[in-house]
Parts: C-alpha cells; sequence; structure tokens
C-alpha cells in the first residue's frame, strides 16, 4: 500500500467543508463524519489504486484527478507517496 499524504491546503479544504457541513446542519458528528469518511476513502482507495483517478496533466506533471460525491481531489502520484493537493467541489480548483 502506498502512503497517502494530504497537504496543508487539502487539510484546510477538508476543514472548510466540514464547516460548511456544520453550518448547514449544526450538527458537528455529521460535520466529522464528512472528515473521517471523505480521508478514509481517499487513503484507502488510493493507497492500494494509486491510478484510480484519470491523468490531470492541466493542472502539471504527474496531476491525477479523482472524483468522489461531487468532490474534485487533485493528486500527485509519486514512486512512494501520493500528495492530496486540494479537494473542492467548484468547477475550477483553487490552486
Amino acid at each position: 500500500m502506498i502512503k497517502v499524504v494530504f497537504t496543508q491546503e487539502a487539510i484546510r479544504n477538508l476543514l472548510e467543508q466540514a464547516d460548511y457541513i456544520y453550518g448547514l446542519t449544526l450538527d458537528a458528528q455529521k460535520a466529522d463524519k464528512f472528515l473521517l469518511t471523505m480521508k478514509a476513502h481517499l487513503v484507502q482507495n488510493l493507497g492500494y489504486f494509486p491510478k484510480l483517478g484519470r491523468s490531470a496533466e492541466e493542472y502539471g506533471k504527474g496531476m491525477r484527478k479523482l472524483v468522489h460525491q461531487n468532490y474534485s481531489i487533485l493528486y500527485l502520484l509519486q514512486e512512494e507517496t501520493i500528495n492530496i493537493v486540494t479537494i473542492y467541489r467548484e468547477n475550477l480548483p483553487k490552486l
């Protein structure tokens, strides 16, 4: 299994989405569940299937893009690690 690492930007993106979910629902458990579920999904699936996402060279050399539950995840596939670069819901990423 390849190691999956979240950049500071990706962590910030996840926390912003959790805050948004909390703001809509006022339910901390739903916000926490989002964080845990998204992180587990990425670590588990990309850890075992690093080429699961499509090539996204338009964002940079070696970049790949995975879509999960209306979220786009940009990640950089390297020899021994996967770096989650950003996670977003908009049409264009914030790089």
